[in-house]
């Protein structure tokens, strides 16, 4: 038995925006929260202002929230009395909504929240992403910093869902190119992580793997004619089936070791992954390897690998993809210092929750060679380092 639980009405395409005229009955104050200056800067946020233009504007909202940024924000919200919130922008943006929408009904802390028991409510929340990448329009969780340990830390419950998401193709069309490579490349890591998920569902790996294809096909269509509607509404939709995904079935060591590239190291979320994507999935081949084969074929193998193949197949075709759009797969070309991977490993090894959904138990000595490997862009010396031990 497997459960498939989406309560989010999703309107995709052109003209999606048209059903912020159905929602006033929602709230009668809404806001709107955007981050500090792409929503100006590019008109989305007077568009929105045009079907609401009574709602509190909560602009500067920064990347990477932390837990004390949506407290200070949400202080506003209760100020003000807002009852609906809107949140126009990337995965920071829709993640802080979510603890907003929660602190906002019930007052507190983010802290008191990490609990899924608690929270069982929380505002009305619009989601309209201008990034595709997160999917965070369509999942139950919003990822925050906590100050007091400088971590990412998950805030999860039912009642975080977005009751609307729109996914408006033209909002996406003016993303630079490296927002659009990182983001893209998020939907990506989040579709391959949810289908190797020890949580996964027979749903979800079909969705992933559409997801998969779609991204493959028309990221570097996005990348060389950037105004082109088709290819935004395409990696919107990608974006959000692998926010699906994992919504189902969470995410995995993937996203557990690229936190520390983003903390530590200042790279894109969507991009520390993808460097850690071939590595991982080289140890998820020796656990799943009909899957990773499945992958492989989605992301533009030949033909379906045998699955004693199947690491070395998925990641040519990764390194393959990385190389089409130009994006350098090596970590020490982001800036990450070669000894910095014992130090991250140590940290890993501390924080069991980072293995959660994870395949296999995995040594320090082998979370330090997905490091370095992810640190050299190749997964030549991974054979030996990641092999499983005899039973």
């Amino acid at each position: 038995m497997h459960r498939f639980h989406m309560p989010t009405d999703v309107r995709c395409g052109a003209g999606s925006l048209e059903a912020l005229t159905t929602c006033k009955t929602w709230g009668k104050r809404p806001a709107i929260l955007c981050g500090k200056q792409a929503a100006r800067t590019h008109g989305h946020l007077n568009t929105i202002l045009g079907y609401l233009p009574n709602a509190l504007v909560l602009d500067g909202f920064p990347e990477n929230p932390r837990f004390s940024d949506c407290e200070t924000y949400a202080d506003r919200c209760r100020a003000e009395n807002i009852d609906l919130l809107v949140a126009l922008g990337g995965g920071s943006v829709m993640d802080g909504a979510k603890a907003l929408a929660l602190l906002a009904r019930h007052g507190g802390t983010c802290r008191d929240f990490l609990d899924p028991e608690h929270g069982k409510d929380a505002l009305p929340l619009i989601a309209i992403p201008t990034t595709a990448g997160t999917g965070s329009e369509v999942t139950p969780y919003a990822v925050l910093v906590d100050d007091a340990r400088n971590r990412k830390s998950t805030l999860k419950s039912p009642a975080l869902f977005p009751r609307l998401a729109l996914l408006e193709p033209a909002l996406s069309t003016t993303m630079p190119r490296d927002i659009t490579i990182a983001t893209g490349l998020d939907a990506l890591s989040q579709a391959m992580e949810g289908m190797l998920s020890t949580q996964s569902t027979p749903t979800g790996d079909m969705l992933a793997l559409d997801a998969c294809r779609r991204i493959r096909h028309w990221l570097p269509v996005a990348l060389q004619q950037p105004a082109q509607v088709e290819a935004r509404e395409q990696l919107l939709f990608a974006a959000m089936l692998s926010g699906m995904v994992i919504a189902q079935s969470g995410t995995t060591l993937v996203h557990g070791m690229g936190y520390y590239y983003t903390l530590e190291h200042g790279i894109a979320h969507g991009a520390a992954n993808a460097l850690l994507l071939p590595p991982l999935f080289w140890w998820n081949a020796q656990h799943a390897p009909e899957k990773v084969t499945r992958l492989a074929e989605a992301l533009g193998h030949g033909s379906r690998p045998a699955p004693s193949e199947a690491g070395y197949a998925l990641t040519e075709s990764l390194y393959h993809f990385y190389r089409l759009l130009h994006f350098e797969s090596a970590a020490r070309e982001h800036g990450v210092p070669q000894e910095a991977a014992a130090s991250m490993a140590a940290h890993i090894m501390a924080e069991p929750g980072r293995f959660k959904h994870q395949h296999g138990t995995l040594t320090a000595s082998q979370v330090q060679a997905l490091y370095d490997a992810a640190w050299a862009g190749s997964v030549e010396d991974l054979p030996g380092a990641l092999a499983i031990a005899p039973r």
